[in-house]
């Protein structure tokens, strides 16, 4: 029976293997822990709310590509070392103390490149009835 599992397994794998930047990322993005802190309804606009929350990015943690739909984020880097980067822009470095605005439904992603650990505070506000991520297919360069 261990056997058979173990063969699946690997069958299962196999595809994922050939393809080294899909196995990175999806590994990649397992290495990133998120704590919501909460989600409450935007007192200005009740058709909108605003969702905090932290992360914790492993090094050499990869996000995919995404958008937040209609939404707003801020990032506040607590600690480490970030490098954010925008679809058609050069990755941009951030350190603990500085913070990013990101626009409604830019495409973009976040990288820890460093060899310690990242922790993030994000802020979104956004649509209820939207996801707070969607992921998109990697920019053409």
């Amino acid at each position: 029976m261990r056997m058979r599992i173990a063969v699946i397994t690997l069958l299962l794998l196999a595809p994922a293997a050939s393809s080294g930047l899909v196995a990175r990322e999806t590994d990649s993005a397992s290495r990133v822990e998120s704590q919501q802190l909460f989600v409450k309804p935007l007192a200005a606009d009740p058709s909108k709310e605003v969702n905090a929350q932290t992360y914790t990015f492993a090094p050499g943690a990869v996000l995919p590509w995404h958008i937040h739909p209609d939404a707003d984020e801020i990032a506040y880097i607590i600690e480490g070392t970030f490098t954010f980067q925008r679809a058609g822009e050069q990755p941009k470095v951030l350190h603990a103390g500085e913070a990013d605005y990101v626009e409604p439904n830019v495409v973009h992603r976040g990288m820890n490149l460093s060899d310690a650990p990242v922790k993030l505070f994000v802020v979104r506000i956004k649509p209820k009835d939207k996801p707070l991520v969607t992921e998109v297919p990697a920019p053409q360069q």
